[in-house]
């Protein structure tokens, strides 16, 4: 069988490598038709094809639709016999985030790339960041500057790789990713003591902070995906958000702390037992409900546990407040949340 795909990044590794991995291990496999530089997930198929230099956020134009799964966030017609607006809310809880495995079978990517050449004196961090136009809206899923500060400053027994792409670098892009360029800025804010930096000059302020792009230029022999691999095969924790780089890094074992602000992973149901994030089995993710801790979120604001400037607008957002939350983190008892403009919020007693 040959596979010809070019969808969003993360969506690939979701949908479509791990069914050509299943076909590999049935002997079912024959071509992959890809996007550029997309060897290193495909190692195991002689026959590869690197065809596509942009990739499509239109999942029938970029060939989804030929897959088992089509669909990122669910797989209803195959789990329930049902489209998803058919089923009731208790069924459609238990599909959201569930696809349809039994031709899913994601391939080894860590022992594949595990190496001795990244390696450093104390354990490494890989924060993963974003920063892009979402839907033809401005960016709400990243880390701030004062959560990077935060993660830089407490991390300080780790050597964090820190990689927040401008999609320049990126072997290809979609469509979100390429209105992006030249149409942002840098993540950016005032330090104190400091004054207005951005996200990769905060990084020079931390002896044990090394920016990812750098330490790709000092290894250029390796291709960008090559090189992303074997650095993620020798780290076990990771922090991300919800998106392609957080999804690669689920593949890698060990935890992954994956944030997000809004979409539909905030639905109920879909980081439960059965859901795709589950299904890679290596993450400790992002639990909805703080550790099934219920948190009455008026009294939290009463209270002021809460360190906000727009109370009303922050309050009128947060009504799903229980789905709108950064994990207890590998840095920190304190849970943390961010509003919708990246500010950091946070929970100490609870």
């Amino acid at each position: 069988m040959t596979v010809d795909i070019h969808p969003e990044f993360g969506i690939e590794l979701v949908l479509a490598t791990p069914y050509i991995y299943w076909l590999h291990e049935n002997d079912k496999l024959d071509k992959i038709i890809c996007c550029k530089d997309m060897k290193p997930f495909y190692y195991f198929c002689d026959d590869i094809e690197e065809k596509y230099t942009q990739r499509s956020i239109h999942n029938e134009l970029a060939g989804l639709s030929t897959l088992p799964n089509s669909w990122l966030h669910h797989n209803s017609m195959a789990n329930f016999g049902k489209d998803y607006g058919d089923l009731t809310e208790k069924e459609q809880i238990m599909a959201n985030g569930s696809l349809d495995y039994s031709q899913w079978t994601p391939p080894p990517l860590e022992q594949r790339h595990k190496n001795d050449r990244f390696v450093f004196e104390k354990p490494i961090v890989v924060i993963n960041n974003s920063f892009n136009i979402e839907a033809g809206s401005k960016p709400t899923r990243y880390f701030s500057i004062e959560c990077l500060y935060e993660m830089f400053d407490y991390l300080t027994d780790y050597t964090i790789i820190y990689r927040r792409p401008t999609n320049k670098e990126l072997p290809t892009i979609d469509q979100n990713e390429a209105n992006t360029i030249g149409a942002l800025g840098d993540i950016e804010d005032n330090v104190e003591g400091v004054g207005l930096v951005n996200d990769y000059q905060l990084t020079e302020y931390f002896d044990h902070v090394i920016l990812f792009d750098e330490l790709h230029q000092k290894n250029s022999d390796l291709s960008y995906n090559e090189f992303q691999c074997m650095i993620y095969a020798n780290c076990d924790k990771f922090v991300s958000y919800v998106g392609g780089g957080g999804i690669l890094s689920s593949y890698f074992g060990g935890t992954n702390i994956m944030w997000t602000s809004r979409g539909k992973e905030v639905r109920d149901g879909y980081l439960d037992e059965n859901s795709v994030k589950e299904n890679f089995g290596s993450i400790e993710e992002f639990k909805r409900k703080f550790y099934e801790k219920e948190i009455d979120f008026d009294e939290v604001v009463s209270q002021r546990k809460i360190k906000i400037e727009n109370h009303d607008e922050y309050y009128a957002n947060m009504k799903n407040y229980k789905f709108n939350r950064q994990i207890n983190s590998l840095c920190s008892n304190t849970k943390t949340v961010y509003d919708e403009e990246g500010k950091w919020l946070e929970f100490q007693d609870f």
